[in-house]
């Protein structure tokens, strides 16, 4: 491939998608942290089709949501904040993690080891190569996560500590210490991990045992992308976890002092709160708000 056309494919189409919907990921991160500038209303889900007296808290969708963010950050906040370090992280988790992995393997790992031929061993084998990769990324990219969700809350407290990514980085080293960059990568990994592992079985047992000879091999192509949806779901948890994490024992007034990342768990899990986020249209509130 030429290039121009590398780089426009790599670095230039991901960033500008990136610029497109980040306001989706400031709302879905806010979310994430409990940040519910109105309260849930109560109104009949899809179970009232059964019993007509059920009724649901659900909190506004994410238009709504995205409304009253504007309000608070302004519509340029909305693209801007928090954009340099997402954008950052993700280039440097993506170039780590195809570095590492050309380094490991000369398998094209991200089609060829799903539909290898060579046996149950080889695919083992490069799946626990792309972990590893994937673990790398993540880790050395994790602390451009953990400024960006910062710089994303501080708004709700008019904090104001983290608003600038050349500020933010000596800052929080000064006052917290390195290792509070890294305030809740274990279940970030964990999450990475899992949905590795997850996809690659999924789409390896799809593709060698489902998919037989005369089916049409351009739809093995998309396997990935489906599993991939598939798993979201049920790493979700983990990823509300990591989030909450990232602002803990910060003085940002979303925080809240945790241990560790198993009793930040434990507490969401407590409270109900561990679905925070997993959908921007049918946001149901907690448990401790459904009545009937």
């Amino acid at each position: 491939m030429d290039s121009g056309l590398q780089v426009t494919y790599d670095y230039i189409i991901p960033t500008c998608s990136s610029m497109l919907l980040h306001p989706l990921l400031y709302a879905r991160t806010m979310m994430m942290l409990g940040y519910e500038p109105d309260p849930p209303q109560l109104r009949p889900v899809l179970y009232t089709l059964i019993d007509k007296s059920y009724r649901r808290y659900v909190f506004p969708n994410v238009f709504a949501y995205l409304r009253r963010l504007r309000e608070e950050v302004g519509l340029v906040g909305l693209f801007t904040t928090g954009l340099p370090a997402s954008v950052l992280g993700a280039h440097i988790k993506a170039y780590s993690t195809e570095k590492l992995m050309e380094r490991l393997t000369t398998c094209v790992y991200k089609k060829s080891f799903y539909v290898t031929d060579r046996g149950v061993k080889v695919f083992l084998i490069e799946t626990s190569k792309l972990t590893i990769a994937r673990v790398f990324g993540v880790t050395v990219s994790y602390p451009f996560q953990v400024i960006m969700i910062r710089q994303m809350a501080e708004f709700a407290g008019c904090d104001g500590a983290y608003g600038n990514l050349l500020f933010a980085l000596p800052r929080i080293l000064k006052n917290e210490g390195i290792m509070s960059l890294f305030n809740g990568l274990i279940p970030r990994l964990l999450g990475e991990i899992i949905t590795v592992w997850m996809i690659s079985c999924f789409v390896y047992v799809l593709n060698q045992y489902v998919f037989t000879e005369n089916v049409d091999p351009s739809l093995k192509q998309y396997t990935p992308m489906v599993a991939a949806m598939m798993v979201s779901n049920s790493t979700h948890p983990l990823t509300v976890s990591s989030t909450v994490m990232s602002v803990s024992n910060s003085r940002l007034s979303l925080a809240l002092p945790f241990r560790n990342w198993w009793d930040c768990y434990r507490y969401l899990s407590a409270t109900g709160c561990l679905g925070r986020g997993s959908s921007l249209f049918f946001r149901y509130a907690p448990h401790s708000y459904i009545k009937k």
